[in-house]
């Protein structure tokens, strides 16, 4: 992929793809070789109502690949890891950041990832440290519940976190089957016969669980409330180490 023609310019248009990673990639291409900058780039079906031009951008694989290996080989590995990250998270109109980004990096090279203060690097560190940031504390948020030997979890993230909690649940579970249900984005992580898959599923209906699985549901908030010291309660200070919006699926915490 030639980076000659990586000046672009506004255009009066937007960027509709698949939302795929690699319908991203096919938007840059887009970008560089037609010299447009599009004034958004949009997911097909979420693409607002406006009177800009549509320009549907079709996935390309091999037009994709071009791309990412450019990004590697033009500007550096760091980049391409931080638009495969940031492409993850919930930062606001990602792909046209995203995109502004690799325009510039692809004339200035690796060396604009060391400018941390520019307007176009400084969103995309900033939200590739909210996503690892999240993925840490899922960790050790993630409750599991015992469902006929299969274990089996919920959480709400804001960034799609799957991918970078993986390895860390295989690893801890090795032996055993178990499931993580991203309620936000209608995907699971699914682990059994020693082999996992990030699958799309809109929904899971768990069953109901065992009277052995409420006993230890019961054991575990007993011990959390046992061990907690009433007069050092600190509501606010808790809510900084456990962000509230993680409670909703903590076992401790439910009435």
């Amino acid at each position: 992929m030639s980076v000659g023609k990586a000046l672009a310019v506004p255009g009066d248009s937007i960027f509709v793809y698949d939302g795929s990673f690699h319908g991203f990639l096919c938007c840059v291409y887009e970008s560089v070789y037609s010299g447009v900058v599009p004034a958004l780039i949009a997911v097909s079906g979420d693409a607002p109502i406006t009177l800009y031009a549509v320009n549907e951008v079709e996935t390309d694989t091999e037009k994709a690949e071009r791309v990412l290996k450019s990004i590697s080989k033009k500007i550096s590995s760091e980049a391409r890891n931080l638009i495969e990250t940031v492409f993850l998270s919930c930062l606001k109109e990602k792909e046209l950041l995203m995109l502004k980004f690799l325009l510039r990096a692809f004339r200035e090279g690796g060396r604009l990832l060391t400018r941390l203060g520019d307007p176009d690097v400084a969103p995309l560190l900033k939200a590739q440290k909210h996503l690892l940031g999240e993925a840490h504390l899922l960790k050790g948020f993630v409750r599991f519940a015992d469902y006929d030997g299969s274990l089996a979890a919920t959480i709400t993230p804001k960034n799609f976190v799957l991918p970078f909690i993986a390895t860390h649940f295989t690893l801890r579970f090795s032996d055993e089957n178990f499931l993580i249900f991203d309620k936000t984005h209608k995907a699971a992580l699914v682990y059994q016969n020693r082999r996992r898959e990030i699958i799309s599923v809109d929904n899971i209906d768990f069953p109901i669980a065992s009277e052995e699985e409420l006993q230890y549901q019961a054991m575990w908030k007993r011990f959390y409330n046992t061990v907690s010291i009433e007069a050092r309660e600190n509501p606010r200070c808790r809510m900084s180490h456990m962000p509230k919006r993680y409670w909703e699926n903590m076992t401790e915490m439910q009435d």
